[in-house]
């Protein structure tokens, strides 16, 4: 929530409230508080605060500025519509005559009827208008709402000098406004403004909120209440009151949300439920994945390749977290991050963010399991993209088990670190289950913003070779139960009763024939090894770039802003024909090692990209980032079955173009599995 708790407390002194219209429409009720909010810059707050006094039956009316930055933001009218739905007034806050003066547009009369068009077309019911005090109003002294012919007065020298750019009396005379007695406002090119010169009744306004009786009015402008009495020094039970509380002014301190899992057990579909369905900022795995570059941090994904050199490298993963909290702390709203990576850094993340609250997301062990099967993880045995679970033997684990193990030791240490769950299965399926987890947190959600966003799927998985649990074999489905049925009945997911919990008396032959054929001492074939700085001149194609022979290597040197590859085997990237690229041979491995030099700062990425039987490309799997501290590149990786022919690859992002790369030399071996 962000919202200070202070500010409850005025809602309890105020205990009841309506709306300005309310207040308007009702001119000889005696008793009545209008609670009024000018919305300056920030509708996501607006947004918060209108759900918040929703739920303690207050309500208000929210004046939108349309000279404000969120009137651009693509979701604006659904959060407009929100906003009223949460059972409040909706209306615009006028600053129509700073816009003209600006020189940002040209007819007052058109532009004020764009305005009101959209938002009455949208669904919204304004009827009411306020008028924003912009700070040029102060310095060629003006008021907004002087355009509009049914608020002149009688003499408008006399009665409109003396009143602040609110439309009411201020004792500060630096708030003061000065009629001019033209009945004019001259603009810097010449351009004139006739004063009183536009009909709210044509456009169908009703009121302007400075413009009806009340007894007393109560202001928050500049940031406290000087311009005002503080209401709540004040009998407020009897008499008409007006009291306007700028959002912006309330904002509490920052709350911040980790949400954290194994891989595969929907993190990214919940950021982007947080994101569009909430009033906080949400990102997936952004902490670790950045560096700073000419003084900007840019995103970069460090926990995927060498994600275990990372893990073993406590000094930069605490200087990389660090450098993520400044960022954070820089956003106004609460932040949210889900990151399936973090719980590889739980001491760290305990000692950088003391004060952010933990959430153990999870999903039914055997569905992570499975996903991340056909995700091939594990799939060679100096996989280094992935956790490396602390388990007894695990170098001569199968693919399987290892997968088994990193699903049950990331949940079991989760579920002893974090003070809240959330199960993905009911997340996904049971909306009011979802808003119930996060309201216990402290996060809103925002029923119209999250229609549309609720049923979306994020990041599918479209590999199925590694099939349902319903097909595993029995040794399969045995091997699962014995590594995760106590992380499986701790978390209230399925678990066999009939399974030996004694994982080491499983028969061997039964839990390793993987392993074993990883042990078998066969010789590697060597299919790859280029020295650049000797024969540059080898079968390459390349897209976005030139190559440079030198002594030291063969410098790649990206042009122009597109995005720039090197083929060592030749062909394009979505397409190889007969004898370019290699043919991969089943039940295989590769294993290589890229030297080359690259400026500090500056990184590329190396793929292997896999084509189908008519050469297109069928499958492209990043197997390391070539950066200055990761030279010389080692690299592994196993071509899929269907697979007919494989390429290596160095990509150079658009985004993120290196001044150059220059590569020594290349070595690339098959092993069998």
């Amino acid at each position: 929530m962000s919202i200070k708790a202070e500010y409850f407390e005025y809602l309890e002194y105020f205990r009841e409230t309506v709306t300005v219209r309310e207040l308007f429409e009702n001119p000889h009720t005696s008793d009545m508080i209008a609670l009024r909010h000018d919305v300056d810059y920030d509708l996501d707050l607006a947004l918060e605060m209108s759900y918040w006094e929703n739920r303690k039956g207050i309500r208000s009316t929210y004046y939108l500025l349309h000279s404000a930055e969120y009137w651009n933001d693509i979701r604006f009218i659904e959060k407009c519509l929100q906003i009223q739905n949460f059972g409040h007034e909706v209306g615009l806050h006028i600053n129509i005559l700073a816009e003209w003066m600006k020189g940002r547009l040209t007819d007052v009369a058109f532009e004020l009827e764009r305005l009101i068009t959209r938002l009455r077309k949208a669904g919204l019911l304004l009827s009411g208008i306020s008028s924003h005090g912009d700070h040029i109003c102060y310095e060629k002294q003006f008021n907004n709402y002087w355009c509009f012919s049914e608020l002149r007065p009688s003499n408008p020298v006399l009665t409109e000098s003396g009143l602040s750019a609110e439309g009411i009396p201020a004792e500060n005379p630096k708030y003061h406004i000065r009629y001019p007695e033209t009945h004019q406002l001259l603009r810097q090119d010449g351009k004139v403004f006739n004063l009183w010169s536009i009909s709210m009744k044509k456009l169908g306004i009703d009121y302007e909120a400075s413009h009806m009786s009340h007894d007393l009015y109560f202001t928050d402008s500049g940031g406290a209440w000087k311009r005002s009495e503080d209401p709540m020094k004040n009998d407020l039970k009897r008499g008409r009151h007006q009291i306007l509380m700028h959002p912006v002014y309330w904002r509490g301190m920052q709350k911040v949300y980790f949400f954290l899992s194994t891989a595969r057990s929907g993190s990214k579909w919940l950021t982007n439920f947080l994101e569009q369905a909430s009033p906080l900022r949400a990102r997936h795995e952004f902490s670790l994945n950045h560096y700073f570059k000419n003084g900007e941090l840019v995103e970069e994904k460090r926990t995927a390749d060498g994600f275990t050199d990372l893990v073993n490298n406590k000094d930069m993963a605490r200087d990389l977290l660090l450098e993520a909290r400044a960022y954070i702390e820089e956003f106004p709203e609460d932040y949210a991050e889900a990151n399936v990576y973090l719980e590889r850094f739980l001491p760290l993340l305990r000692d950088v963010f003391p004060d952010a609250t933990l959430v153990h997301l999870h999903r039914d062990p055997k569905d992570v399991v499975r996903s991340i099967m056909n995700r091939d993880w594990y799939d060679t045995p100096e996989d280094n993209k992935h956790p490396i679970m602390e388990v007894e033997n695990w170098d001569n684990l199968s693919q399987f088990e290892k997968a088994c193990w990193y699903v049950r030791k990331t949940n079991e240490t989760l579920l002893s670190s974090c003070q809240y769950r959330l199960a993905f299965e009911r997340m996904v399926k049971d909306f009011n289950y979802l808003v119930e987890k996060l309201q216990d947190l402290g996060i809103m959600v925002f029923p119209l913003l999250a229609e549309h966003v609720y049923s979306k799927k994020i990041n599918q998985n479209y590999n199925y070779e590694f099939p349902e649990y319903a097909r595993w074999t029995e040794k399969h489905q045995a091997l699962f139960h014995l590594i995760c049925d106590p992380i499986n009945k701790a978390l209230g997911y399925e678990f066999r009763q009939d399974v030996h919990q004694n994982y080491e008396a499983f028969p061997l032959e039964s839990t390793h024939l993987k392993s074993v054929r990883f042990l078998r001492n066969n010789s590697p074939e060597v299919i790859l090894n280029i020295d650049y700085r000797k024969s540059p001149h080898t079968r390459y194609s390349i897209k976005g770039c030139k190559t440079v022979p030198t002594e030291g290597g063969l410098k790649i040197v990206p042009k122009g802003r597109e995005h720039a590859y090197f083929l060592m085997g030749g062909g394009k990237w979505d397409k190889v024909q007969k004898g370019e690229g290699w043919e991969p041979k089943i039940a295989h491995y590769y294993r290589g090692v890229l030297d080359a030099e690259i400026i500090p700062d500056n990184s590329a990425q190396l793929f292997c990209l896999m084509y189908d039987k008519e050469g297109k490309l069928l499958f492209k799997r990043s197997l390391e980032q070539i950066r200055q501290e990761s030279i010389p590149v080692r690299f592994s990786f196993k071509v899929k079955t269907h697979a007919k022919r494989f390429n290596i690859a160095v990509y150079m992002s658009a985004t993120n173009l290196p001044d150059n790369l220059k590569l020594k030399t290349v070595y690339l071996e098959m092993i069998p599995l």
